[in-house]
């Protein structure tokens, strides 16, 4: 009896080495002429072909990646997939994506995918790799093998709006004092696509964003600029190689966005007329393959003691090869500026209009700048009473009836009195 079972017992020890890295299921060995063995594996209906030279090469070989093609050794492919799941617990590493209808398995090695989850989008590179079977050197196989891969679409911000940038009030212990700065989504950067990078390098490429000589003063070639969002980006200082090649790339074919990076700007705060972001939206539809970028900026001219505000929206479209700007809107806010004393400004931002039958109201935000530090902010409503006979208007206070409108600052007054035209014309 113990001759018996010895035999059944070394054959059971024996398949369990020839078990496939990173899959259990059945697989069919191919046997060339020089005992080099070639695994076929019947469930993901990926075949081979060999050659009966004497170097017993392969031929062709097929794969769900790409069906319709005959694939070769040592050539790169680009294919865009949908990510589904990971697997590390094998000696080969792998992957499953999802390829039309289809899910493929491909294999990778010392890159890093911990990153992405359940239905990112992909643009994948990858080769044709013969595999040793872990036990066996004789015995090898072939796969999809991940030579690199960049994100397109997150499916954690796909399709919905991303509050990327906005203006906080926050205390400054180098200047003991508080002040409004740029705040940056944190939790949005872990998940950011390159395709979204892209679309929001170029919009910050022409918007300051709290821009600071690196070492105190430009360098020669001016490359030296370190901007808050840029930085965020990881895309290096403003127009420097990393910056530029970096975009260049992406948007390869769209030649009017090309030239426009061309005259890449680098302005640094505390210039004589300075741009700031004071919020970015940005909503990605992966279906669509668009990436919607919204933003308010403020332009500051220290010599003319003036504020312009405008909102732009910016369109893009991208696939794996690339991203281009196809609409562009830009559309004012208006404000004022108002002088309440030695290095004292208050900034009049227009932010709402209702218009009611027997009443209009206008909100403004309104800013308090201390030698160009905001020191307060709050709202003010004026209503209008409308005499349409003679095209004029009561100006009140919301709120406090008690201020008349001949004790207002006269810059303020003349700034209110120029919207009557528009209140009162109905």
């Amino acid at each position: 009896m113990k001759n018996k079972i010895t035999p059944f017992f070394l054959l059971a020890i024996l398949l369990s080495l020839n078990l496939t890295s990173c899959k259990n299921k059945s697989e069919k060995p191919i046997k060339t002429e020089s005992n080099t063995v070639f695994k076929v594996e019947t469930d993901n209906k990926d075949t081979i072909k060999y050659s009966e030279e004497e170097s017993k090469t392969l031929d062709s070989f097929k794969s769900r990646l790409r069906p319709d093609e005959q694939l070769e050794l040592k050539t790169i492919y680009t294919d865009t997939v949908t990510f589904l799941s990971y697997d590390d617990n094998y000696d080969y590493w792998c992957f499953l994506a999802k390829k039309n209808k289809d899910t493929v398995q491909v294999m990778y090695q010392d890159i890093s995918i911990n990153e992405l989850v359940k239905g990112d989008i992909i643009s994948i590179k990858w080769e044709l790799k013969i595999l040793q079977e872990a036990g066996d050197e004789d015995v090898t196989y072939l796969k999809p093998y991940l030579v690199s891969f960049n994100k397109i679409s997150s499916s954690i911000s796909a399709n919905k709006s991303i509050k990327v940038l906005w203006r906080d009030t926050v205390y400054d212990e180098e200047l003991k004092t508080d002040i409004n700065t740029i705040v940056l989504n944190k939790d949005y950067q872990k998940n950011i696509t390159e395709p979204e990078r892209a679309a929001l390098g170029f919009v910050a490429t022409f918007v300051g964003n709290e821009c600071e000589w690196r070492s105190g003063k430009p360098d020669q070639n001016r490359t030296n600029l370190a901007c808050k969002l840029l930085s965020y980006l990881n895309l290096g200082y403003q127009c420097s190689d990393k910056h530029l090649d970096f975009l260049n790339q992406w948007f390869l074919k769209d030649t009017v966005s090309l030239k426009k990076l061309k005259r890449c700007p680098t302005i640094p705060n505390g210039a004589t007329v300075q741009s700031t972001f004071d919020e970015i939206l940005m909503e990605t539809d992966i279906e669509k393959q668009t990436i919607v970028i919204s933003y308010k900026v403020s332009v500051i001219n220290v010599r003319e003691n003036s504020v312009n505000r405008y909102t732009k929206i910016d369109t893009f479209q991208y696939n794996s090869e690339g991203i281009r700007l196809i609409n562009s809107e830009k559309k004012a806010r208006n404000s004022f500026v108002v002088s309440c004393g030695s290095g004292c400004a208050m900034i009049y931002s227009e932010n709402k209009i209702v218009m009611n039958r027997n009443t209009k109201e206008i909100t403004f935000k309104i800013e308090v700048l201390v030698n160009e530090l905001l020191s307060k902010e709050y709202e003010e409503t004026y209503r209008y009473s409308c005499n349409s006979s003679n095209n004029k208007a009561e100006i009140k206070l919301k709120g406090d009836d008690k201020v008349k409108t001949e004790k207002l600052p006269l810059e303020v007054l003349k700034q209110l009195k120029l919207y009557i035209p528009k209140l009162c014309s109905n």
